[in-house]
């Protein structure tokens, strides 16, 4: 079974899988919603998108910030031994 589609306002209304929120995505959320209803929430998976909706009403959503739409570059790797 795959994520669960729901239109996205910011694809262009189309259908978009949704996931439930990580790390630093929960903490933002955190500060729009209330706790007990954070659970509700999940973000859009297409790349690019920063869109997080409540599971069962998607008018209810909002942004996240910019930092948060494209993956941070991976780390540097570590130097080779000489």
């Amino acid at each position: 079974m795959g994520l669960p589609t729901r239109r996205c306002p910011n694809c262009g209304d189309t259908d978009q899988g949704f996931r439930p929120l990580h790390g630093d995505e929960t903490a933002f959320a955190l500060t729009r919603v209330e706790r007990a209803d954070l659970a509700k929430y999940r973000r859009c998976t297409r790349e690019g998108c920063v869109r997080v909706q409540s599971y069962f009403n998607w008018r209810s959503g909002f942004d996240l910030p910019e930092q948060f739409r494209t993956p941070p570059p991976p780390p540097p790797p570590p130097p080779s031994p000489s």
